[in-house]
């Protein structure tokens, strides 16, 4: 039992410990600033600033997708992004951009605005 509670201490640590080292390599210029929100399980950022949480939330995902010029699919989101909700604005540190439709981004540190 003693060496299930150390393990699961341990695993939390590592968990902790690289989201830390996400948010310290995040880099200025590699920022975008926008309206998240998590739809079907997938969480998006919206730059558009004509967007709405009511109508998106009952658009199909095609229709949104296609409703806003500025659509992010965040992949790899830290763990410290759950406390979160939808149509808040943020500000997103990423690594990279996949190409896809929405394009992903790689999420390395998030911010309240």
């Amino acid at each position: 039992m003693k060496k299930l509670v150390i393990l699961l201490v341990i695993l939390f640590a590592i968990i902790i410990l690289g989201d830390l080292v996400n948010k310290i390599g995040a880099n200025e210029k590699m920022t975008v600033e926008g309206y998240i929100l998590n739809k079907e399980g997938v969480w998006y950022l919206i730059t558009d600033e004509d967007f709405d949480v009511k109508t998106a939330k009952e658009q199909s995902n095609q229709e949104f997708i296609r409703s806003y010029g500025g659509i992010y699919k965040l992949d790899s989101v830290p763990f410290s992004f759950s406390p979160y909700i939808d149509g808040q604005k943020m500000k997103v540190w990423f690594g990279e951009v996949l190409e896809s439709h929405p394009a992903k981004i790689k999420v390395l540190k998030v911010e309240k605005k």
